[in-house]
């Protein structure tokens, strides 16, 4: 892997993770206490969608082509 490459894929996977918080957090304050399985399904559906969304937004990092 090129050095040049690591710091555009840590901010991709540092958004990714702020992102997932951030989903997390506005579903309990919308519905309140989420179970544990509940909450892996979600963090499993915005990790599986975020590479595809990224892509189609054009902000995927251009090591993951």
């Amino acid at each position: 892997m090129d050095k040049d490459q690591l710091p555009e894929l840590a901010l991709y996977y540092i958004a990714l993770l702020l992102l997932v918080f951030f989903i997390l957090e506005v579903l309990q304050a919308a519905v309140g206490e989420i179970a544990f399985w509940i909450e892996m399904v979600i963090i499993l559906v915005i990790v599986s969608a975020y590479r595809y969304v990224a892509v189609w937004l054009g902000i995927a990092p251009s090591s993951g082509e």
